[in-house]
């Protein structure tokens, strides 16, 4: 079966269950809730059978190494269970799923097709969630394929009508059975990555993720629960999540001097007339609310003249923490009085929405190019990629001497992603707003924007820096 041919099978099969969907949709408030958890139940099967062939494809695909040699990009067919450095980026960019959850979803599908190809069978087949072998694969991570091999053959008969609760205490008995060496030393490995990782999450909140040795953790965990139940005790109105949450940030900040570093964006008015124009927008300002000088200073934009009587919330909706998430107005206010916070400000152009810029002629960027890459990034531009800009390479989008040494044609990339871009699969193009939009090889396409940039409205985006008006101003 041809590559056409499969493509065409996976359009049929959307449309088919668009038109189940759709019928479903049409009939679901007339049917009883036994009948739609029935059918609900039923569909499960559909979902693992899908995902059991996008594990295939994965595994397969992943499988395929690519080298970079001096005569360009070459392709080495390595054996199933093989995992190409970029295999995760790769499946990031075309299903659209984060940068760590397409790892994880790629170390599923090469570990399942090598260690556990039963397993996979049975997901193929419909029969078992794919989560349910994560459980597996995860819990076997330390052992060989004999190994594996020897698990599988029990779980083979059981796995599907196995307690999902039970799932990884059956299979580490069975693993601890068969090779309980392989188990020691991942146990001794799994001690030597610790490690503690923080991504953004909702507005105003960050998701944390920790992998911790076990007695250590017990002890912490113990003293978090310990501390949050008189937590409990002081004010009944709190959850059991949101003690255990308090506890925890006052467990790590006890004892224990704390500095922190952000970027403000702060507009500013650029170009011919900008000096007039920021004159004006100054005393727009604070005609409008109400801005006072402090110390004898005159409040105004761009970072000149910020007084004591500078109010973060006045000035900004907020600010982007790179690896942290967004932080409202007020909570920056709040650090800025209980943390010894260094602030940095970022001057934004008002009519294109850029971080003012610094050119260079050379091959290297400056020290200001870089620090303005950086600052305009925040991040890894790569679709899906929080690695802070600090830590990237700063690329040329357009070859030097070709392309220039600007921020107009540099972007931060982390090492990773810089090398996918040098693979030639995955191409992308900077516009002068900052925005990088990314392009496969089939022309799919995914875009990212700066972390600091100002939207002009739509209306006013063309006009000239003289002509905007306090109303016109696009948002802080």
């Amino acid at each position: 079966m041809s590559t056409e041919q499969l493509t065409s099978r996976i359009a049929a099969v959307r449309s088919a269950i668009g038109d189940l969907a759709s019928g479903l949709s049409d009939i679901a408030s007339s049917l009883e809730p036994d009948e739609l958890f029935q059918l609900a139940g039923e569909l499960q099967g559909l979902l693992n059978a899908v995902d059991g062939a996008q594990l295939v494809a994965i595994a397969h695909a992943a499988s395929h190494e690519t080298r970079l040699t001096d005569r360009g990009p070459t392709q080495v067919h390595q054996p199933v269970g093989f995992v190409d450095a970029m295999a995760g980026s790769e499946v990031s960019l075309l299903t659209g799923t984060g940068q760590w959850a397409a790892a994880r979803r790629v170390g599923l599908a090469a570990r399942s097709a090598e260690r556990f190809p039963r397993l996979l069978a049975m997901i193929v087949a419909g029969d078992l969630p794919s989560a349910t072998v994560q459980k597996v694969v995860t819990t076997c991570d330390g052992l060989d394929v004999t190994a594996c091999a020897a698990v599988e053959a029990v779980l083979v008969e059981r796995l599907a009508d196995l307690d999902p609760s039970r799932v990884t205490g059956v299979t580490r008995r069975l693993a601890s059975q068969v090779a309980a060496d392989q188990l020691a030393a991942a146990e001794r490995k799994g001690r030597r990555d610790r490690c503690v990782e923080v991504s953004p999450g909702p507005d105003g909140s960050t998701q944390w993720w920790a992998l911790l040795p076990a007695d250590r953790s017990a002890a912490a965990w113990a003293a978090v629960r310990s501390l949050a139940d008189t937590y409990t005790v002081e004010d009944p109105s709190l959850t059991v999540d949101q003690t255990r949450a308090d506890a925890l940030l006052d467990l790590l900040l006890s004892n224990v001097d704390v500095t922190a570093k952000v970027t403000i964006g702060i507009p500013v008015v650029t170009g011919a007339e900008g000096e007039a124009a920021r004159d004006a927008a100054v005393a727009a300002r604070e005609a409008e609310e109400g801005w006072a000088a402090g110390g004898g200073q005159p409040v105004g934009l761009g970072g000149r003249g910020l007084g004591s009587a500078f109010s973060v919330s006045a000035a900004l909706s907020g600010c982007e923490v790179a690896g942290v998430g967004w932080i409202g107005a007020d909570t920056v206010g709040a650090l800025l009085e209980t943390v010894p916070l260094e602030v940095g400000r970022a001057l934004l152009d008002t009519r294109t929405g850029t971080t003012v810029e610094t050119v260079t002629s050379a091959y290297r960027p400056t020290r200001a190019v870089t620090g303005f890459v950086t600052l305009r990034d925040g991040t890894c531009r790569m679709w899906g990629c929080s690695r802070p800009a600090e830590a990237c390479d700063v690329d040329h989008a357009r070859p030097w001497p070709a392309g220039p040494t600007s921020p107009g044609n540099l972007a931060g990339l982390c090492r990773r992603h810089h090398r996918l871009k040098q693979l030639r699969r995955w191409q992308y193009r900077l516009d002068p707003d900052g925005t990088v939009t990314w392009t496969s090889p089939s022309g799919l396409r995914r875009t990212t924007l700066p972390e600091h940039s100002v939207l002009p409205p739509r209306a006013t985006a063309s006009a000239p820096a003289s002509d905007l008006q306090p109303a016109q101003r696009p948002p802080f």
